[in-house]
């Protein structure tokens, strides 16, 4: 069993209505996903729930994580024809598969993944989005990006980006025991700092406990979006 804690949450914020961020853990099958939907009611709310729905359900049938998210493309595209939801709404997504301590990620937008490895916090992820490109240009440094009037804004959606277009990242590696994988929206990593976010895994709690105070730190320093957090501890088990 190489998954076998897990703290997630997902909260509505201070601000939205409704909850357009959807998860599903499945503790049996090592796996999670994360979608934060765009669209408003009845169309982000609906599409994120389509992502995960679609991408749970390949990846038990043993489809590979990015082929899912293709096929979740598929579905909210077709979603929107046949008039569930609305027109043009479509969701960023991040998922995660553990085997005895390997990992494969793989994500569209600016849904992200971090490593916690009990001293460092290190995004594994690479946001989908136009600051990113930025970045990578030259144009601004990484502290620029966090207040850039355009951050908010991503490159790469499933169900709203050009299929022959779409960009599925992924990155894979290794865990050592009891070393953690967090997957969260932007309504904690755009509200909550990492050095507070490790403050927060620094604490003797559990994972539910942890995610639980990331949550409340979003709220606190504003929860302007809907947030969502998942903890996974790594159990990483001796076959000999």
């Amino acid at each position: 069993m190489a998954f076998s804690t897990c703290g997630h949450v997902t909260h509505v914020g201070n601000v939205r209505v409704h909850n357009e961020d959807c998860y599903e853990v499945d503790a049996d099958a090592n796996f999670c996903v994360l979608a934060d939907g765009m669209g408003g009611h009845e169309g982000g709310e609906i599409a994120s729930r389509i992502v995960v729905d679609c991408v749970s359900r390949e990846i038990r049938n043993g489809k590979p994580m990015a082929e899912a998210l293709i096929l979740a493309h598929y579905a909210v595209r077709k979603a929107a024809d046949s008039g569930e939801g609305k027109p043009g709404m479509g969701s960023t997504a991040v998922a995660l598969k553990l085997d005895n301590g390997d990992f494969d990620v793989v994500w569209v937008g600016d849904s992200r993944a971090y490593v916690w490895d009990g001293a460092q916090l290190t995004q594994i992820t690479k946001d989908h989005s136009l600051v990113q490109h930025m970045v990578d240009d030259g144009r601004i440094t990484p502290e620029e990006a966090l207040v850039h009037p355009q951050r908010n804004y991503i490159t790469q959606a499933i169900g709203m980006s050009d299929l022959h277009k779409m960009e599925v990242g992924r990155v894979q590696g290794s865990l050592q025991h009891s070393q953690q994988l967090l997957l969260c929206s932007d309504g904690l990593s755009g509200e909550v700092s990492t050095a507070e976010i490790i403050e927060i895994l620094q604490m003797e709690l559990n994972e539910s406990q942890k995610v639980d105070l990331m949550i409340q730190k979003s709220l606190d320093n504003g929860g302007v979006d809907n947030i969502t957090a998942l903890l996974v501890t790594a159990v990483v088990t001796d076959d000999d």
